[in-house]
């Protein structure tokens, strides 16, 4: 789950093309024939680009305590991602809609309540000129991560690190700004957004206020080779250093899930039963570095919440309101920050790309707050992935291990962690 800001660079000259006449014999639009993995399905004529794609990730993994006495064993559909995305009138009008098809489905009505996560992507963009964007509807969040910056189809590890899981709602619905500005050969590139601050169950209902962000990452080597700032690994060998770093900022005004994810999961109200939510602020810096082969990238995370005064009871997530009768304020606020990822993490990794081969480590550390939910009870991860690229991102098989360390309080003298090894394997049609 990720985003896209520069696909116009995909775009191949037409090789080999079956062009469609009017009735005039003008030309109306031609169909690319000339196939490379990854292209996808291109029609393309004088004012308009349209491209269909579909990309596959499996995957197998098995994991363990560090004591061996317990293991588990996962096969997965990691990925299945149908996208449609495409320009009209001269490149000044694009659009993006993208299903995942193997969404994961949960009960509206338990604790573990999600709403369908099917649909990832679904915007207009509007492009007055190519360093100035407008987009209204569903995408990923300029706010988020860096690693949120990055396609799945695209990363250097098989998942993104715990920072990201714990942090990151990604998917939202709202309007967006993002542009580009040149100083010689430095960059600089803001992103504003307005969102619900309730991710995909936005498209359901919005619940409290509305999610305010900005990024503003800036290049001070110019700009990465071959849109290089939306992959992990240095595929292309950048001859020159190339560096990225951007400062980000959230504010969501009344929160109603444990990151913004899934909204409407947590509804509290005052003693009239008037909806009152708290607000979660978000902020964060992150930087990617390439050069000849080498890359890393590093970020970090911090939130913290705000409970109002005059909570006096919660609504299930079928309506009902029950008091909290018997509670202080002191015992509410608590009850309210123990629902909400509040706390901090920082990650960071680096790697080098041989030529068809690439191997990269990771450390991520999370600490959460004394009173917030429990996302951190593993607080210390480390990994190694190996990369084969056959065909960049468009196939290539990827095998990771890694370590998850139980926080100091959580371990026991035989059990102190976690073990696992995965294996997973990317197409793109």
């Amino acid at each position: 789950m990720a985003q896209e800001d520069d696909e116009m660079e995909v775009k191949n000259d037409i090789d080999s093309e079956q062009t469609v006449q009017t009735d005039d014999t003008s030309e109306a639009m031609r169909l690319k024939k000339g196939y490379a993995l990854g292209d996808g399905l291109t029609l393309e004529s004088a004012s308009t680009w349209l491209n269909f794609t579909q990309s596959l990730q499996l995957l197998a993994g098995v994991s363990s305590t560090d004591d061996f006495d317990t293991y588990s064993s996962e096969f997965n559909m990691r990925r299945a991602r149908f996208n449609f995305r495409g320009t009209l009138f001269n490149e000044k009008v694009y659009v993006r809609l993208r299903v995942n098809l193997v969404g994961n489905y949960q009960s509206t009505t338990t604790g573990s309540r999600s709403y369908n996560g099917t649909l990832q992507d679904a915007l207009i963009e509007y492009r007055p000129t190519p360093n100035h964007r407008i987009n209204f509807g569903v995408r990923a969040n300029y706010d988020d991560s860096r690693e949120a910056r990055i396609e799945g189809e695209s990363l250097g590890f098989i998942e993104r690190s715990a920072i990201s899981t714990a942090f990151d709602p990604i998917f939202d619905y709202g309007i967006r700004y993002y542009g580009i500005y040149r100083f010689g050969g430095n960059v600089l590139k803001p992103y504003v957004s307005v969102t619900t601050g309730d991710g995909t169950s936005a498209l359901q209902k919005n619940y409290g206020g509305l999610r305010y962000g900005i990024r503003l990452d800036y290049l001070p080597f110019g700009t990465f080779t071959k849109g290089g700032e939306y992959f992990m690994d240095d595929l292309v060998h950048e001859r020159l250093p190339k560096l990225i770093i951007g400062p980000t900022f959230s504010y969501n005004d009344g929160i109603s899930s444990a990151k913004g994810t899934n909204g409407g999961r947590y509804i509290y109200g005052d003693a009239n039963q008037n909806e009152l939510l708290p607000d979660l602020i978000k902020t964060g810096i992150d930087y990617m570095f390439k050069y000849r082969g080498w890359y890393s990238l590093g970020e970090y995370v911090y939130t913290h919440a705000t409970v109002p005064s005059g909570i006096a009871g919660e609504f299930s997530t079928s309506g009902k309101f029950t008091p909290y009768t018997g509670q202080t304020p002191e015992q509410i606020e608590k009850t309210v920050l123990s629902r909400l990822n509040v706390g901090s993490g920082f990650n960071v990794q680096v790697g080098y790309c041989f030529s068809t081969f690439a191997l990269s480590g990771r450390y991520s550390y999370l600490e959460n707050d004394p009173n917030s939910s429990n996302f951190a009870d593993m607080n210390r991860y480390y990994s190694c992935v190996g990369t084969f690229y056959f065909s960049g991102h468009n196939l290539k098989l990827q095998t990771e291990v890694g370590y998850q360390e139980y926080k100091d309080m959580l371990k026991t003298p035989d059990v102190k962690g976690n073990i696992y090894g995965q294996i997973m394997f990317t197409i793109q049609l």
